[in-house]
């Protein structure tokens, strides 16, 4: 998926999305943008992205709730849901499976996008990654996960994902 990246009063990021077959069996997106914040930067995003100019940025997706930046390295959360992880974070193989769903989703979702809007919020996580709201060809990311069953809203309190047997999901 080719996304180009333009910002908008130093709030949104849009994006207009092209297939690539190739980058989608990668689960890569190259983006063409001002330079997305760092954990500083995020705080003050338009005089970073004037000082900053245009710059290529490659994204691809984490888990169900988490994008990185290749290029910086910065992973941003999406504010208002929670997935289940994937790889080692999983406390139970339904988890771990329910977070790999989770990811597919968000990976097709953004693959079939014409436009997506990344808003960050200035909050950060409890990991230090900055929030964020994506939205889908105007629709929230978040709440399309959720509609689909491969995430849940975001709590305050983390919630675990496996039942006390551990390998059944709750």
């Amino acid at each position: 998926m080719r996304f180009l990246v333009r910002m908008a009063l130093g709030r949104k990021f849009v994006i207009a999305a092209r297939l690539s077959a190739a980058i989608v069996l990668l689960g890569a997106v190259t983006v063409l943008c001002a330079d997305l914040p760092a954990r500083a930067e995020a705080q003050a995003p338009a005089q970073a992205a004037a000082a900053n100019g245009p710059s290529i940025l490659t994204m691809r997706v984490v888990d169900g709730d988490t994008i990185e930046n290749t290029t910086s390295g910065v992973r941003y959360r999406l504010e208002n849901i929670d997935a289940a992880p994937t790889g080692e974070g999983a406390g139970c193989v339904s988890e771990r499976e329910l977070g790999g769903r989770a990811a597919a989703a968000a990976e097709q979702l953004l693959g079939r996008a014409h436009t997506v809007a990344l808003t960050p919020t200035g909050r950060f996580d409890q990991a230090g990654k900055p929030m964020v709201f994506i939205s889908v060809d105007g629709r929230d990311l978040g709440e399309l996960l959720m509609a689909q069953g491969a995430a849940r809203p975001a709590r305050a309190r983390a919630e675990p994902w496996c039942d006390t047997g551990g390998d059944a999901p709750l």
